[in-house]
């Protein structure tokens, strides 16, 4: 979904401190044999949505948007 850009945004732990600008890199995970295909998809960083609990969005968590 995010190759085809129909999904433009990740739900993830902030424990890398991401920024507006940074640079994701996405990896391809197969479940069922348990590893990486080797596919990647990078997406630059263009929104950041963190520390709103009144949201629900749990402390150390953040949204981010491409």
């Amino acid at each position: 979904l995010v190759a085809a850009r129909i999904k433009n945004f990740e739900l993830r732990k902030n424990d890398r401190d991401y920024h507006v600008n940074d640079t994701l890199v996405l990896c391809e995970w197969n479940a069922d044999g348990g590893y990486f295909t080797g596919n990647e998809i990078s997406r630059k960083i263009k929104y950041l949505l963190e520390d709103v609990p009144e949201f629900g969005l749990k402390e150390g968590y953040c949204i981010m948007g491409w």
